[in-house]
């Protein structure tokens, strides 16, 4: 199987977030640009420690209109980074099922309107009680998260 080539991200891998495992991307990756995927975002309450955490996840959205805004960068050794954000997003093989992120293709607009296929870790659970975040910038729904 090949592997992807590009990342889309949009929550706390972003280069404000200042996320450890967002270092490690930029540590062995190059950041094509800004841009955005058809689908929705939410800020997910955490399962585990409600009230506590709360993190974003992007939904496939079925009309063209619907963005959620992140950064694309190109993955110099893909297979160890994938690996790590498997595990990072838990929907590696040493979590159980049905996995609550799972890696899929995406078509990223870039902001001079360039398509590019990439990856990115899309939310599979339930949104229902979700808040969701209409402008599809997570920086606008956590401006403070580290």
């Amino acid at each position: 199987m090949t592997l992807p080539s590009h990342l889309f991200v949009y929550g706390t891998l972003l280069t404000t977030a200042q996320h450890a495992m967002g270092k490690l991307l930029r540590a062995h990756g190059s950041l094509v640009g800004q841009g955005s995927i058809q689908a929705r975002l939410y800020i997910i309450d955490d399962p585990d420690a409600p009230g506590q955490n709360a993190y974003p996840g992007a939904v496939p959205a079925p009309r063209p209109d619907q963005r959620v805004y992140g950064e694309v960068y190109a993955l110099h050794t893909p297979a160890p980074l994938i690996e790590a954000f498997d595990e990072y997003e838990a929907c590696s093989p040493n979590w159980p099922e049905p996995h609550e992120f799972l890696r899929r293709p995406v078509r990223v607009t870039l902001e001079g309107g360039k398509i590019v296929n990439a990856i990115s870790y899309l939310y599979t659970w339930d949104v229902s009680d979700a808040q969701p975040v209409p402008s599809g910038r997570f920086t606008d729904a956590a401006p403070d998260v580290r």
